[in-house]
């Protein structure tokens, strides 16, 4: 597999402010997201797979087994990443965003409540968790995103994963429809931002 560049990073940066851009990243610019996928990349138990038309990035899936990790990787490029988030460091809401995503990612209160009727107990979740992924629109259509998929599978199943975890922003219906076709299961509600209700799905990593 050919290295990542910089170039590449930049790219998968830019289609992750287009295409996702209902989400809190998004807000921090595709400066900081080229940096966040780079810090992915580097990570030994993290995965950033691209898909290419010619040399072109045209989509990418991004997973880890430990976000934690995966900010540590962040923080050595701390002069980059300091200019990057300079401009959001002054938004007082953007602030605390950063934060509760930090809380989550090192396992503080999230607010998961059960999907579960009959109020059974939240299940335990998997550790592995798929990021993001995302496809130009041009490209859509072609199972671009299916192969990314089942290539962040293939992956997880390498590190001894049986399933990993999708946190599904409540208002995004094309990306539910996604991962149910997938095969993903919705399993719980959680709210990494307070105020803001997403589905948690788990989706086994070898197919029964």
């Amino acid at each position: 597999m050919d290295a990542t560049s910089q170039a590449d990073y930049r790219r998968v940066g830019q289609l992750h402010a287009a295409m996702i851009d209902q989400g809190f990243l998004s807000t921090l610019g595709p400066r900081f997201l080229s940096l966040l996928y780079q810090a992915i990349d580097e990570c030994p138990d993290a995965c950033l797979l691209l898909a290419r038309d010619g040399e072109r990035v045209v989509g990418f899936v991004a997973g880890t087994l430990n976000m934690g990790q995966v900010y540590r990787q962040l923080l050595r490029h701390w002069l980059a990443l300091g200019l990057s988030l300079a401009p959001s460091l002054l938004v007082p809401w953007r602030l605390w965003r950063i934060v509760e995503i930090l809380r989550y990612s090192r396992g503080g209160p999230d607010r998961v409540r059960t999907l579960d009727p009959q109020g059974a107990e939240v299940p335990q979740l998997p550790a592995a968790e798929l990021l993001s992924i995302a496809v130009d629109p041009a490209c859509q259509g072609r199972g671009v995103a299916a192969d990314l998929y089942a290539g962040l599978k293939s992956f997880f199943a390498t590190h001894g994963q049986g399933a990993f975890k999708i946190i599904v922003g409540a208002p995004l219906a094309p990306a539910h429809r996604f991962y149910q076709r997938m095969g993903a299961v919705p399993v719980a509600e959680i709210e990494v931002h307070r105020g803001a209700a997403s589905t948690v799905y788990v989706q086994k990593v070898v197919d029964a």
